[in-house]
């Protein structure tokens, strides 16, 4: 007999598991770093508040374009990133970020246009020209999302010092040895684990985390663990609520174990509700604020994309 269970993200968002059940060669892991037996989980003892700082990015496509050279073509987007960062030490508060959104012209196919100024109102935007690897529409949006990731790891970088900061997804950090920055993977897209290390993962209760493995593509880079934020309910699969944390290998073993007990004991209050932010429990709260503050600092996507299209209309006429 088959079992269904539900995944609690919401349909529109996709899923907040998406593992791929098949070995990938270049992922290296070595999951007997903390401790060679994964029979039990890892309960940190009860830890006193501490600053945390969360940091995120978003990111959206303004309007897909065909761009055109000659008798070249290729498909091309505007798109918008942002990325910001939000305190929580008793009290939430938005950080001013030191970087304005980010307005760029992706296109593929060699062709190389010239920055595009829009006027929006009584202003106006200027989207910088950015070449894509491919010709592809997901090329762009490739792009787009690696503007927004190195944008998000300045972000953090440059806040590491004070408490915890996590980023939001996989770290790309390239910084020196001392800056503690965690990563927090919402969604999982490859299955590390298997046998006893993947059979730890649905017994984990709320505030309990897998022993530290370590982690990489080739090369052995970063310290990680699984981490359950909230209880799980009988309807949900049996990774739902999971998240991946992660830490640059050059922390060394002893810091990376002690930041993972202080995120397993802290990381839960901050969890996403059910039933009020649609990726819920990995979406954490603070973050699904920050994504909102973000979105209306880019400004209003259907007013971007009405100024764009009368902007390509006036300069059809004058072609």
């Amino acid at each position: 007999m088959v079992n269904l269970r539900a995944d609690p993200w919401r349909s529109d968002f996709g899923t907040g598991v998406e593992i791929g059940f098949d070995d990938e060669s270049s992922v290296v892991v070595d999951p007997t770093v903390e401790h060679a037996a994964w029979d039990r989980p890892v309960s940190p003892p009860p830890c006193p508040p501490e600053t945390m700082t969360f940091v995120d990015g978003v990111m959206r496509i303004d309007l897909p374009v065909l761009a055109r050279d000659g008798e070249s073509r290729a498909w091309g987007a505007f798109g918008s990133y942002a990325a910001g960062a939000v305190r929580c030490d008793g009290a939430a508060q938005f950080l001013e970020p030191d970087e304005p959104p980010g307005r760029v012209l992706v296109v593929g196919g060699g062709i190389a246009p010239g920055p595009v100024e829009v006027p929006v109102g009584r202003s106006s935007i200027t989207y910088q020209p950015r070449a894509a690897k491919g010709a592809l529409p997901v090329h762009q949006r490739q792009a787009l999302q690696r503007l927004m990731l190195e944008c998000e790891q300045r972000t953090a970088t440059r806040l590491a010092g004070d408490g915890i900061v996590f980023a939001d997804g996989p770290l790309h950090l390239n910084t020196g040895s001392d800056v503690v920055v965690v990563g927090v993977v919402k969604r999982m897209v490859t299955q590390y684990l298997d046998g006893d290390c993947a059979a730890l993962l649905p017994r984990l209760a709320p505030g309990q985390r897998t022993p530290i493995f370590a982690l990489g593509n080739s090369v052995l880079d970063r310290y990680a663990w699984y981490l359950r934020l909230i209880p799980s309910q009988d309807n949900w699969h049996e990774l739902a609520g999971l998240v991946r944390c992660e830490v640059r290998m050059e922390l060394g073993l002893d810091t990376a174990v002690e930041v993972a007990d202080r995120v397993a004991c802290r990381l839960p209050e901050f969890a996403g509700r059910p039933g009020v932010d649609p990726r819920a429990p990995q979406n954490l709260t603070p973050v699904g604020a920050l994504e909102s503050r973000l979105k209306h600092r880019m400004g209003s996507a259907t007013y971007v994309r009405r100024a764009l299209m009368v902007k390509l209309w006036e300069d059809a006429f004058d072609d």
